[in-house]
């Protein structure tokens, strides 16, 4: 009996961390999206989450653990909603419309994450950590393309080329026109862009593919 009570009590500790984890979490993704990567304090978070100071500390060592634990959730997230979508669509030229379309929107529906991923660029040259794991962000960015390339190659869908070089192409194009919109959003409209965008690349990889049949490229 005891040892079953014991493993109860461990159970709903693992659930309360969870639960505290998650809280703080959000709000430092809220917080630091906010107010700056250097500019927020432990108990900005606090405030933001409704719990003491004490227990951020309890749960973070410091700043930058509860920073990279934020980052790294996010991500998966990101990562998890991505597969999801993907997961909708049976061929490469359907899977390549849906990563497009998802990059652009999450940038529309999560503007906070980008403000947060631009204040972790910020410090890759005096964090090994965060550049390390902006390194496998991008990474991350080109595996999955390349498995819809290399999958539509397969297919006879996409005609051959250079994979590497294509997604880091389809990646520049979509984050830095996010940034450049983070950075100055009456540039130019969003929406009409990233539809732009999206046929440019769309074009760009299906164009050599039917050049080999002589069919016109489809639109």
């Amino acid at each position: 009996m005891e040892k079953d009570a014991q493993l109860k009590r461990d159970r709903n500790k693992r659930i309360l961390t969870d639960i505290r984890r998650e809280q703080l979490t959000a709000a430092a993704y809220k917080v630091v999206s906010q107010k700056g990567y250097n500019n927020f304090t432990i108990a900005d978070i606090a405030s933001e989450a409704g719990l003491s100071v004490g227990l951020v500390h309890y749960y973070f060592k410091n700043k930058q653990d509860l920073l990279l634990h934020v980052f790294k959730e996010t991500q998966k997230n990101v990562r998890r909603n991505l597969a999801a979508e993907l997961e909708k669509a049976s061929d490469p030229r359907g899977k390549l419309e849906i990563f497009i379309d998802q990059s652009f929107l999450l940038f529309q529906r999560e503007k906070d994450y980008f403000s947060l991923l631009f204040e972790f660029w910020t410090e890759i040259n005096r964090n090994e950590a965060i550049k390390k794991m902006v390194r496998r962000l991008y990474q991350a960015y080109r595996a999955e393309l390349s498995i819809i390339l290399e999958k539509g190659i397969e297919e006879k869908i996409f005609a051959e080329m250079d994979i590497q070089y294509t997604t880091t192409l389809c990646v520049s194009i979509v984050q830095h026109t996010i940034i450049q919109h983070l950075i100055d959003d009456t540039a130019f409209d969003f929406n009409e862009y990233a539809g732009r965008m999206k046929t440019f690349i769309m074009e760009t990889i299906l164009r050599s593919a039917h050049a080999m049949d002589g069919l016109p490229v489809p639109r």
